[in-house]
């Protein structure tokens, strides 16, 4: 074979080594150039089968990658400005990255965090009439099992990253009943029901005396109080009080009339409890005490009439010490007067 067929040999093989599509590289793209990271699960554990899709942002050329059994993704693609996702049926990526630019010869790592895609049970909890605040809500099946809780202002709980599957729903809270018996529901991927509860309190009963020096105290004011529940009452002539199937819980209870100390306790009431509270007041002294010369009280208004008799007494006494002293005949006919009487 003389050199010219072996010179066109060498340049036709030449032609069909340029033409090989090289493992691993996108189409049109330019080696060397490429996206490229890792993709986990939320536990950060390598997560396979993710697709990568990087879109140009000007010629809407679209690359693909997908994740291996390590979790990492290499894409090569051509210089230009990307949109570049993660998806895989029933997950969700934790981020997109919009314009994503890649130059010429550049790697750029861009990472993502998968999560299943699951259920959420969400609503309100109430007496009927106003929010119940702290109330469990708890969904369960033979597999699982989910726990929300009622919260301010407006009682609602939220149960999330459920699994789909079929539960029994129920709600309970200390010095409430039980809620009623639910329907089994039935959770759905990807979707938010909606399950309100109305709850009834358990009452319980408050009593007791408000005294005063061993005697009960008529006409006080007794306030039971919550953040979201307020009663109130008045002692009658033995200075008896009393509160009649209140719900139970943790209450602040207050004492007021006029003269006497505000007294302020801390009182729980368990479910179907009757408790008894007496309390005994104390007389306000600072602000009864009776009133007298300029608003002091008698003690302090006597010594200021004292001293008012004192500056008088003091003012007559250099008056007259200064008549005398003008007509010193006065004073002479005083001690005339005085020895006539003597002899």
């Amino acid at each position: 074979m003389d050199m010219r067929k072996i010179s066109v040999l060498l340049l036709a093989l030449s032609f069909m080594l340029c033409a090989v599509h090289l493992p691993g590289q996108a189409e049109g793209s330019v080696l060397g150039t490429s996206i490229l990271g890792t993709i986990v699960s939320e536990d950060g554990a390598a997560f396979s089968g993710v697709q990568i899709v990087a879109v140009n942002a000007t010629t809407s050329h679209t690359f693909t990658a997908f994740s291996g059994v390590d979790g990492n993704y290499s894409m090569p693609l051509d210089p230009g400005l990307y949109n570049v996702i993660a998806s895989l049926p029933n997950h969700t990526a934790n981020i997109s990255y919009p314009g994503v630019l890649v130059t010429l010869g550049q790697e750029v790592h861009l990472n993502f965090i998968m999560s299943e895609v699951l259920c959420t049970l969400t609503g309100y909890v109430t007496n009927g009439t106003q929010p119940v605040y702290g109330a469990t809500v708890t969904l369960l099946n033979s597999q699982y099992n989910y726990t929300g809780v009622s919260i301010n202002p407006l009682g609602q709980y939220v149960i999330d990253r459920v699994n789909p599957g079929t539960y029994t729903v129920i709600a309970d809270k200390a010095g409430y009943y039980p809620s009623d018996a639910q329907p089994p529901i039935e959770m759905v991927r990807n979707v938010t029901k909606n399950l309100d509860f109305e709850m009834e309190e358990q009452p319980a009963n408050l009593t007791g005396i408000v005294v005063y020096q061993g005697d009960g105290v008529t006409g006080v004011k007794v306030v039971l109080s919550t953040a979201l529940f307020t009663a109130d009452t008045y002692t009658d002539e033995n200075g008896n009080y009393s509160f009649q199937l209140v719900p139970a819980g943790s209450y602040t209870i207050t004492f007021t009339k006029d003269k006497y100390q505000v007294k302020e306790r801390s009182v729980s009431l368990s479910p179907f409890e009757v408790k008894r509270l007496d309390v005994e007041l104390e007389y306000d002294s600072e602000n009864n005490t009776k009133k007298f010369i300029l608003n002091f009280d008698l003690a302090h208004s006597l010594m200021i009439v004292g001293l008012i008799a004192s500056l008088i007494v003091l003012v007559i006494g250099l008056y007259v010490n200064y008549k005398v002293r003008k007509k010193p005949e006065l004073l002479e006919r005083e001690r005339e007067k005085d020895e006539s009487k003597k002899e």
